[in-house]
């Protein structure tokens, strides 16, 4: 298999799964209110139902949020000064104690095949150590009043980067009827679901992303669904059991900044049974031992319209001047629970205008459709075995198209309420490329680019080839068992 092809094999099989990565878990929160950690989550980042609630409050309980309060605060003006406003200040407070929260994660990877891809591209190393230790975050999350708050994150990789995750200011109950009007600026995930990004037990995040430009080597910096955009999103939940979100980000631009990728996208859900959505009401779950636990069935819907600016491909030289990818995506997303058992199914459907370059060299249409499900049982708060199955079909105007599933088995269980442990396997099928003259099942395309047609893009992706190369002509499917992956992460 070339270098080339090998990349490839890696890009698509990492667009479906993505590992479990960053917590969400904020231990801030635990001493802010005197709580534990399994108030709002299982396994982390895992969260339950009231949990959920919490995170669409805008990291607020129910009803008077300082009514729950433990830790002590500073006042930053006086009560009286309400009754003057707006001839003064109005008054907030900040916690006695620096409202942060840190956290590690790593990860060890064991490949039982070390004829599998990623051995071969490693000199058969079968036991991947580099990431052992691979990220330190930093958290923090407060409120300023009790409607006002902040949540941020900022990552300092092993490799010496630092990057700033996310960093928003939440309003809250803006207008009544109350959480119906809520506003978010700053840098964060688009709303896209009912549940949080991280809502799954075995991966980085419920919905998987399809960085389609860079797949197809056109972008460095491919425009997702789920990332961390600089944005204002409005938000909310009415009578408890709809929600909704608007909003708009800055999206994806990597031609120079002389271009608006302004992206708008907007989110519908609905909850039938357990706990509302809002959290308002709650009095406790039908049994103490297991706050996780519910009969509910939770439906969603949502679009998203984006402008993903780059540098050409097929200008001379190549990316001499830009052009504009458009895309549009609408999903659908559904949770049922029934008591510890959970079943999370969704799928969505993304176009692009021009999102890859053809063999001619021209810029083409691709239409990519996700699949995804993820089931769980809560055997003990502790101990969750779960299943988790993505699919992606790329399908190019004027090429084949090509999918990939993983199968995903994993049990993430907790050391204590703040280690975590996950054990994952991954099991990979792919269909649909072209066997190259040696009739590699792995090695997908032949030489690539043409003469005078695209480069690589700068990440190092390849494009793939989904037209039969000289002396490629039958497609074919591959099997492989990955990988075993056990990671482990602490938050404090």
């Amino acid at each position: 298999m070339t270098r080339r092809n090998l990349a490839i094999k890696l890009v698509l099989s990492a667009v479906v799964l993505t590992a479990a990565g960053p917590a969400q878990a904020i231990p801030a929160f635990a001493r802010k209110y005197g709580t534990s950690c399994l108030t709002c989550h299982t396994v982390y980042p895992k969260l339950t139902p009231f949990g959920e609630a919490f995170r669409r409050n805008g990291y607020l309980f129910p009803g008077v949020d300082s009514d729950y309060v433990k830790q002590e605060t500073v006042a930053l003006g006086q009560e009286a000064n309400k009754k003057s406003f707006p001839n003064a200040v109005w008054p907030s407070t900040i916690p006695i104690s620096v409202p942060l929260s840190i956290g590690m994660n790593g990860q060890v990877q064991f490949y039982p095949d070390k004829n599998s891809t990623v051995p071969r591209a490693n000199n058969g190393s079968q036991v991947i150590l580099d990431s052992e230790v691979e990220e330190l975050h930093m958290w923090f999350g407060a409120s300023f009043t009790d409607t006002i708050t902040a949540w941020g994150e900022v990552t300092f990789a092993a490799d010496g980067t630092l990057s700033v995750e996310h960093a928003q200011l939440l309003f809250n109950d803006l207008f009544q009827p109350q959480h119906a009007f809520n506003l978010v600026v700053g840098l964060g995930f688009p709303t896209i679901s009912s549940f949080g990004p991280h809502s799954s037990y075995i991966a980085d995040q419920l919905i998987p992303n399809a960085p389609v430009t860079g797949i197809y080597g056109i972008s460095g910096d491919p425009f997702v669904l789920v990332d961390n955009y600089p944005g204002i999103e409005v938000r909310g939940t009415i009578i408890g059991r709809l929600d909704y979100a608007v909003g708009w980000n800055a999206g994806k631009n990597s031609w120079g900044s002389a271009f608006n990728s302004t992206n708008w996208y907007a989110q519908a859900g609905f909850k039938l049974g357990g706990m509302r959505l809002d959290g308002e009401g709650y009095a406790g779950p039908e049994d103490p031992m297991k706050p996780w636990a519910e009969t509910s069935l939770t439906l969603d819907a949502f679009v998203y319209h984006s402008n993903e600016h780059v540098a050409n491909p097929t200008t001379t030289p190549p990316g001499a001047t830009p052009y504009t990818d458009t895309s549009f995506t609408w999903g659908l997303g559904a949770r049922g629970m029934l008591g510890s058992a959970e079943l999370d199914l969704g799928f969505y459907n993304q176009g692009h205008n021009a999102g890859w370059v053809n063999l001619q060299g021209a810029l083409g249409q691709v239409t990519t459709n996700v699949v995804y499900g993820e089931l769980s049982y809560v055997v003990w708060p502790w101990f969750v075995p779960s299943l988790r199955v993505e699919n992606i079909w790329l399908s190019p105007t004027g090429g084949s198209t090509v999918s990939d599933l993983h199968i995903v088995p994993g049990i993430a269980f907790l050391i204590v309420s703040n280690i975590k442990v996950l054990v994952v396997g991954s099991f990979d099928f792919a269909s649909g490329f072209p066997a190259d003259p040696t009739n590699s099942p792995l090695s997908w395309a032949g030489p690539y680019p043409p003469a005078g047609s695209a480069s690589v893009g700068s990440s190092g992706w390849a494009p793939i080839v989904i037209a039969p190369q000289s002396g490629a002509t039958t497609k074919t499917k591959y099997s492989e068992f990955q990988s075993i992956a056990v990671y482990l992460g602490f938050a404090m």
